[in-house]
Order: C-alpha cells, then structure tokens, then sequence
C-alpha cells in the first residue's frame, strides 16, 4: 500500500514513475527547443536562466499550450490510458477525450523520498508555482521536495538547505553557492507551507545538522515562513532564519549591483530563529535590538 493508501503492486509503482520520467523528459525537451516565448523570458528577467543549459543540474521543462501533444507523445513510447490517468498526466474529457492535464506551464519535478519522480509543480504565465499534479497512487503533495535531486551532490558535501517560496530562488541560491564553495542548496516550497514528512526528507539527504529558513515577502508570508521552525527542529539541531530586504526575494537581489555577492552576504548573516510567527519580523528586521543567542541549543 502506498504512502496515501492506494494498493499499488510494485509493477504498478514501477509504471507510475516510467511515465512521469518520460513526461519530465518530454517538458525538459520542449523547454530547450524554445527560442522565445514567455517561459524563457520569464527565466530570463529573474537571471536564472542557465537552466535553459542542457548541461543544468535543473532539468526545469515546459508543457507546451497544446491540448494532446504530452497524450500522443506518451501513447507512442507504449503507456497506455489507463496508465497516464493513474500518474496524473491524463485527463478525460465530457466528451470521452484524452487530453493533457498540463498546458502552457513551466515545470519542474516533484520527488518523493526515495527521490523517484512522481509529480510536477509548475508556473504559469503569472510566475505563481504551485503544485499542479494530482494526489495519486504515487503522489502526494506533502510528501514531496522540489530541488533535492538537483543539488544532491552538494549536500553530501555539507551544503546547508535554505527554504524558500519560489523555485526561481532556489535556482538562484544553487547558482550562488557553487560560486562560494557549495555552501547552501535552495529548497522551494511553492507557496504551500512545509511538511513534517518534508522537513524529514530534507533531513534524510543532509549531511549537516543546520538549516535556514529565508524571510521575504510581506509580514504574513513571513510569519509562515517562520512557523517552519516547529517542524524542522524536529530534525534539525540549528535552524536559521535569514531575513530578506524588503522588497526583494534571492533571486532578485542576485540582480542588483551588489551581484552574487548581495545574496551571499545575506545568506551568511543568517541567526538563530528565537521567536516566530508574529514577532520574527520585528525581530529578523531589527537584529540590531536582538543580543547574541548561544551558538547551538535544542531546536535552534
């Protein structure tokens, strides 16, 4: 039985994820073969977009604004209906159509905890990501992590896990830190808060015990960014909060004159999350005011 209690045989599992590697690989080619577009714009104004490299850890993709194409595609490589239904890549129509659940979308893999590829979160033309596969036999969007396959490679060398919103500010600290000696890997949450089940994978594929959690956006946003902490000090002994100029996000401060070099001085200045919820920012905005905690106690 799966994680979300459907029976699924470990024929079906197997199946399942063939599926979503090939629609992955399908999304990946179509975002490479654009040559304009709001998709590559898009990548382009928030400076990300060396992961339109076919050499990029990112494999981001682009479902195309096409009704069958991802259907006709899958239906020649030997899926059948039935099969693509049951990923989430699939849907019917009243009329008793196949026709592709994902239009026009920027898309970017969704793993589980053994890292197999069981959904997508995607980005529409108004740049808000969210998850856009269904719960299935495979999927559940709680259960997931955007980002961890991608910089796998520098978290078994001691890279700390920064948690952000977007995956634009993922890729943004990714390219940052193999610029300071691999010191942090951005983990998006896109918009829908962090999972116990997450905080625990993330967990699973860190060799360090630290963990920061980036504050942007409006006081809110940064209120529940800070009520992460609950969940990552269960797995975690420091976790960091860093907090973001207003007005800005990681990858945009990458953008300004300070280059890199803005977003890294930020990152570096990341202090132990005392308080959340509906004092952090007070607090993260004024550190002036805020003493030095001890460098590591339970939970922080």
């Amino acid at each position: 039985m799966s994680d979300q209690g459907f029976m699924m045989s470990a024929e079906e599992r197997r199946r399942l994820l063939d599926a979503n590697a090939a629609a992955a690989r399908y999304f990946r080619r179509e975002l490479l073969r654009a040559t304009n577009g709001w998709p590559v714009k898009y990548l382009q104004s928030w400076g990300v977009e060396e992961v339109l490299s076919t050499d990029s850890a990112w494999k981001v993709g682009y479902a195309p604004g096409t009704w069958t194409n991802l259907v006709d595609h899958l239906r020649a490589q030997g899926f059948g209906f039935g099969t693509l239904v049951r990923a989430g890549l699939v849907t019917w129509t009243e009329g008793g159509d196949a026709v592709d659940r994902h239009r026009d979308q920027l898309m970017f893999v969704a793993r589980d905890q053994r890292l197999s590829p069981v959904g997508f979160v995607g980005i529409s033309q108004g740049g808000h990501a969210r998850t856009v596969s269904p719960v299935t036999a495979a999927h559940r969007p709680s259960n997931v992590l955007v980002g961890v396959e991608e910089q796998l490679k520098l978290l078994e060398n001691g890279a700390i896990p920064v948690v952000v919103d977007r995956p634009v500010d993922a890729i943004a600290i990714s390219a940052v830190s193999r610029l300071s000696s691999g010191r942090w890997v951005g983990i998006p949450v896109c918009g829908a808060g962090l999972s116990t089940a997450q905080a625990r994978m993330l967990r699973r594929y860190s060799t360090t015990d630290q963990v920061i959690v980036a504050l942007s956006g409006d006081e809110p946003q940064r209120n529940q960014a800070a009520g992460y902490l609950l969940d990552l000090a269960f797995f975690f002994d420091r976790v960091r909060a860093v907090g973001i100029p207003a007005g800005y996000t990681p990858a945009s401060l990458v953008l300004t004159d300070g280059g890199p070099g803005h977003l890294r001085d930020v990152l570096s200045a990341a202090r132990p999350l005392m308080t959340y919820r509906n004092t952090v920012s007070r607090r993260i905005a004024s550190p002036a005011l805020d003493s030095d905690p001890p460098d590591r106690g339970p939970g922080l």
